[in-house]
């Protein structure tokens, strides 16, 4: 792929209903940021409205987020999920590629069997799932074969998550990896927060409300929850 270069923020979403909240966290990544450019990977059907660039999915992908990392236009590339809103600037997070190559956020009930899973081997306990639905990285060779071969591991192993093998594969890789602070992928709110904390502001906000619901309330829910965090 010919790269438009700088620095970016890449989506992937299979359906229009995923399109429509991809472009709200697009949104929010222009309010506070406006010089970052966005783009998604979607069907040719879709509207990509809000976007600076569009692609479509190719046809036969297993699981086109595994799959299309290393296609980014971008030569630096922020990968966020559908489900997520932008808070901050990012310019700091952008400025650890200048000394790493990948970075992620661990996953936060890393403790729970379904974060436990092993596919060939199991690394020590102290480095945990990485949540794969926010992924900083810089283009070159080293980063894209990594993922490909997450992607031959994604297919090869069966789990209906990637955490599994991604965790396993940087384990064993010699990529220069950066755990950011979890403000950067804000997945759990304690009730306290809401009212007062001396915590840091989140930056990005990554909730499964955020997701296209199928109920009317859940749907309102999380129309609330995002206009609260936008």
């Amino acid at each position: 792929m010919d790269r438009s270069g700088g620095r970016g923020v890449m989506y992937i979403a299979w359906g229009s209903a995923h399109v429509d909240v991809a472009r709200r966290s697009a949104a929010s990544v222009k309010k506070s940021n406006p010089g970052l450019q966005t783009c998604i990977w979607c069907a040719e059907s879709d509207d990509t409205s809000g976007f600076d660039l569009s692609f479509v999915i190719p046809e036969g992908l297993k699981r086109p987020k595994v799959d299309l990392l290393p296609d980014t236009p971008f030569d630096e590339t922020l990968y966020l999920d559908n489900d997520t809103i932008i808070r901050a600037d990012l310019r700091s997070l952008f400025d650890l590629l200048q000394k790493f190559e990948l970075c992620g956020a661990h996953v936060m009930l890393w403790h729970r069997p379904r974060h436990r899973k092993v596919w060939r081997k199991e690394p020590p306990d102290a480095f945990p799932e990485i949540n794969c639905g926010v992924l900083l990285y810089r283009s070159s060779d080293r980063v894209f074969d990594f993922f490909r071969e997450w992607s031959r591991a994604f297919t090869v192993a069966g789990f209906r998550v990637d955490q599994v093998t991604f965790r396993e594969l940087l384990w064993d890789s010699d990529l220069r990896f950066y755990v950011f602070p979890p403000q950067y992928n804000k997945r759990i709110f304690e009730p306290s927060e809401v009212i007062w904390s001396d915590q840091p502001k989140p930056r990005i906000v990554h909730l499964p409300i955020l997701r296209p619901q199928k109920t009317r309330f859940k749907t309102w829910f999380g129309e609330q929850i995002a206009r609260y965090w936008g």
